[in-house]
């Protein structure tokens, strides 16, 4: 009879403490690699909406929306899940997937309309954040900070058409 070699009680433990430890490792890494996918998609929202606005320029002579943010869904207000898409289009792009505190399911959109910009000439802006520089001016953001990777950032779609994540609100006073 001839014997085969086995693992001995030492030889499991140390392969299941190996195998613990590169658990132990992936799964804060897997986390931050799903957290940052939902921020890159959130991002690709927000660009999304300036490409949905960019269309409602052309058809409105170049005014912005005159648009508010609501708080129901129920609420019958003109914002931009209801003004900047036909009733056949799709309004996920308002859906932000990293919003996981149901923002988008109680008010319709993740995302925030800076009404301070309402019925604006796009080329003629005037606004309190960004004065008249295009390139300053948020038109929408995420309505909170909810992307973990993005400490004290949210996601910006601005008035000359870029998106990004560059804009940080200050906790506290200098």
């Amino acid at each position: 009879m001839i014997r085969r070699p086995a693992f001995t009680l030492i030889e499991l433990l140390v392969a299941i403490g190996i195998i613990a430890l590169l658990v132990a490792i992936l799964v804060p890494t897997l986390r931050m690699a799903r957290e940052s996918a939902r921020s890159t998609a959130c991002l690709s929202n927000v660009r999304q909406i300036g490409v949905l606005l960019n269309a409602y320029l052309v058809t409105s002579d170049g005014y912005l929306p005159n648009l508010t943010n609501r708080e129901f869904v129920t609420d019958p207000l003109p914002v931009m899940d209801n003004v900047l898409v036909s009733r056949n289009d799709s309004t996920e792009v308002f859906d932000c997937p990293a919003d996981t505190g149901g923002v988008y399911e109680t008010s319709g959109t993740s995302y925030f309309w800076n009404f301070t910009v309402s019925g604006q000439r796009i080329e003629q802006l005037d606004s309190l954040v960004g004065g008249s520089r295009a390139e300053l001016v948020p038109l929408a953001s995420d309505k909170e900070g909810w992307h973990p990777n993005l400490r004290d950032r949210v996601n910006v779609l601005y008035a000359d058409g870029h998106a990004e994540n560059q804009l940080e609100f200050a906790t506290s006073l200098p």
